[in-house]
């Protein structure tokens, strides 16, 4: 069983880098000077002016939930493959992986740095920790109860 679950690992990981490095709303990466790249660094500056302006709020949506849903499964697989077993150590290796995605993002030219991504997703693994924090208390009172 525990080879399934890797298999899913790698397929969450292998779409994970294709959505926030390849996916067709990406620009080609280009490795010029960082000068000429923007680094949006006033947390919910643009998400804010593009909803209050109504400019594309349907993006505005999918990007924040896209954001959370993204990072969800995270601690799951952190728990399950890698037996990673700490919240606050699932927490802290999710948010260090949306930063090194971010930084990349800046580094390589593909896709925007901007800090609401890294805020929402670590919201994301915050959730997912919390889910995996609720399936365990869940199991511990059955189990409990049961003896």
């Amino acid at each position: 069983m525990k080879w399934v679950w890797r298999v899913w690992c790698l397929l969450y990981f292998i779409i994970l880098f294709y959505v926030v490095f390849f996916a067709g709303r990406r620009p080609n990466p280009t490795f010029e000077s960082t000068d000429s790249r923007p680094l949006l660094l006033i947390p919910f500056k643009m998400k804010w002016y593009l909803y209050k302006h109504a400019i594309d709020v349907n993006s505005v949506y999918l990007d924040i939930l896209g954001n959370i849903v993204m990072f969800v499964p995270l601690p799951l697989f952190l728990y399950i493959v890698w037996k990673v077993k700490r919240p606050h150590t699932m927490f802290w290796i999710g948010f260090i992986a949306s930063f090194i995605v971010e930084f990349t993002q800046y580094i390589t030219g593909v896709g925007l740095a901007d800090i609401d991504d890294l805020v929402f997703n670590s919201l994301g693994v915050l959730c997912g920790v919390t889910i995996i924090d609720g399936i365990k208390r869940t199991a511990f009172e059955t189990e409990r109860s049961n003896n």
